[in-house]
């Protein structure tokens, strides 16, 4: 971004569904969007959908507003709308088409509101861990607040770097503090992301999958990359040889990334298989479900009870306790495996 002109005007609402991509599975103009939090359901248009105030504006050192990363989005958008129509028919697609097509399930999976807390939550771990290295003793922390002094130009004695070393312990240990990450940060965090995940997926074979019956939908949701494994664990990575990639492309045209031999081809889905990609769907989705018919969109959400619930993390961080210190690690789940976490309060009292 920086080797080109600024960005400094845009649009103040930013879709993280592109328009181009919900309209792949509207119905007469719009589309019955389900929210999981509150448990209302509503009918709405595209334009109003999945879009929320300068989600991907930031500011620069010199104050600016910078549109750049929704330009950027936007030029990843046309490539795939120009590609949809071959991809769904699974005939005259090109090299190019299939590159639209990995960067824009990358930016799908990094790009959503959900992925930004996500980005925070992970941020917010690692620099714990960071804190908790540190103070591992007060002789830790005298070194490291030593350090910090002399890089500033400043000179403490031993008792004074003591006397700060023993209250910071003290203060990271009794753990009565928050990390708060700022919005921008998270974006950034997100976008440094998206080239090693395109990487992941440019190696894994490619399945365009058409259901066989022509009254079945798939759905979409806010968070409409569904990342699983094939074997029995409850984490997965994009890169791993045994996960499997689901991302519905329309409502007529499922993308199955598995293997690791970069092949293409085509296979088809009973209704029994496109219902049950559409529960996964549902259950990974942060907050609302995207559908083109509200009595289907109902009948699922009901199924699977998720009026006033919440899925639970897609990422964790922890610590791993070495000889001097501790390694950070971030894992990503699997929450379509969990039950959905209940936001209703007297659900929580009779537990």
């Amino acid at each position: 971004m920086d080797t080109q002109a600024p960005k400094l005007q845009g649009p103040k609402r930013q879709h993280y569904l592109p328009r181009m991509y919900l309209k792949g599975f509207a119905r007469n103009g719009g589309v019955a969007v389900f929210d999981r939090w509150t448990g209302d359901m509503r009918r709405q248009t595209v334009e109003n959908t999945a879009v929320e105030t300068h989600i991907y504006t930031f500011e620069d050192e010199q104050g600016r507003r910078r549109y750049d990363v929704e330009e950027m989005l936007s030029r990843v958008e046309s490539g795939l709308s120009d590609a949809i129509p071959r991809l769904e028919v699974a005939k005259g697609y090109t090299a190019p088409d299939i590159g639209h097509l990995l960067s824009f399930i990358a930016f799908a999976e990094l790009r959503t509101p959900g992925a930004l807390e996500d980005a925070k939550r992970v941020q917010a771990g690692f620099v714990d861990t960071i804190g908790q290295v540190i103070t591992e003793s007060v002789e830790r922390t005298m070194h490291t607040l030593a350090a910090m002094y002399r890089d500033k130009g400043e000179h403490h004695s031993p008792e004074e770097l003591k006397r700060r070393a023993e209250d910071l312990v003290r203060f990271v240990r009794a753990g009565e503090y928050s990390i708060e990450v700022a919005d921008q940060t998270a974006l950034m965090q997100c976008l440094r992301l998206w080239k090693a995940l395109v990487d992941c997926l440019s190696r894994k074979d490619l399945l365009i999958v058409k259901p066989t019956d022509p009254h079945s939908r798939y759905i979409t949701c806010d968070s409409p990359v569904v990342l699983d494994s094939l074997s029995d664990g409850d984490t997965a990575g994009f890169g791993s040889d045994d996960s499997i990639v689901l991302f519905p492309l329309t409502s007529r045209c499922l993308i199955a990334l598995t293997g690791s031999e970069g092949r293409i081809g085509t296979r088809s889905a009973a209704p029994e298989q496109v219902e049950r990609v559409n529960e996964l769907l549902a259950l990974s989705a942060d907050r609302y479900i995207i559908c083109g018919d509200e009595a289907v969109l109902g009948s699922l959400t009901e199924r699977l009870r998720l009026r006033q619930t919440k899925r639970s993390a897609k990422y964790v961080t922890g610590r791993l306790m070495t000889d001097d210190g501790a390694i950070g690690f971030v894992r990503r789940l699997l929450p379509h495996r969990e039950p959905p976490l209940s936001l209703n309060l007297a659900d929580w009292e009779q537990e």
